[in-house]
């Protein structure tokens, strides 16, 4: 089962990679790594593993709105807003997917369902695990060293960090770089809020996603809030707060 998820994880991330090379011009908008294809072609990889049938209904529109989003300068479409809240809302978390023994069947998430459990090992050193952080609220954020929109927002999370909030945690996965490179990214930019590798795309194969950044705001186990994509670090610092916040 593991192994299915990573072959899917791999799959979508080499995807949103080629978007991300053909978004030149979207890039500075703070549109998605994301393409119609690329993300029909992901709902098709995730149905292949899950059996179920994921439709891609709506992608001409949400495409046409993060195109406006970047003409206009305005926020990037929220890739599950429109959705309605899942009943997993009110469930025991002792039922959640779980990366780290590959329990459950990945999906495209939703606000409202349960976050899947799993486990970095930092680039400090230490491992976080989301289900120790079921009482606070947690902010999982993946991203790339070669996806522009991933790197112009990371200050964003210094700022969260810098915060104090006692109830907040943060944990920035990278999508299946080597550990070098992120390393050498990390010391180079001198962030210091967690940072956690995903070599072998185990995380990413339970958070699917039609493109990075992709950023999920869990409050007690529930996502509450979902981005994809990103504006300038001001920006998403004072989008972050609200989602936090609300």
């Amino acid at each position: 089962m593991r192994k299915k998820a990573v072959i899917v994880a791999m799959g979508l991330l080499a995807l949103a990679m080629t978007a991300c090379g053909k978004q030149t011009e979207t890039a500075d908008a703070g549109n998605a790594v994301v393409s119609e294809e690329a993300e029909q072609q992901a709902s098709a990889a995730v149905n292949e593993k899950t059996g179920q049938q994921v439709s891609a209904a709506g992608s001409e529109q949400a495409e046409q709105q993060a195109s406006a989003a970047g003409e206009e300068g305005q926020e990037p479409q929220n890739a599950a807003a429109k959705e309605e809240p899942s009943e997993s809302a009110g469930a025991d978390l002792s039922s959640r997917s779980n990366a780290d023994t590959g329990e459950g069947e990945p999906k495209i998430l939703a606000e409202g369902d349960i976050a899947p459990d799993f486990s970095v090992e930092l680039v400090d050193g230490g491992t976080f695990r989301l289900s120790d952080y079921d009482d606070k609220t947690v902010i999982i954020n993946f991203w790339a060293t070669w996806c522009g929109p991933c790197v112009g927002e990371m200050p964003a999370f210094e700022m969260l960090k810098q915060d104090e909030n006692d109830d907040l945690r943060i944990i920035c996965v990278n999508c299946m770089e080597d550990p070098g490179t992120v390393d050498q990214f990390v010391k180079e930019n001198g962030y210091t809020f967690p940072i956690g590798y995903d070599v072998n795309g185990k995380v990413f194969g339970y958070y699917p996603t039609q493109g990075i950044p992709y950023t999920l705001v869990v409050k007690k186990g529930i996502i509450s809030k979902i981005f994809v994509g990103a504006l300038d670090a001001e920006y998403q610092y004072t989008e972050y707060k609200n989602a936090i916040a609300e």
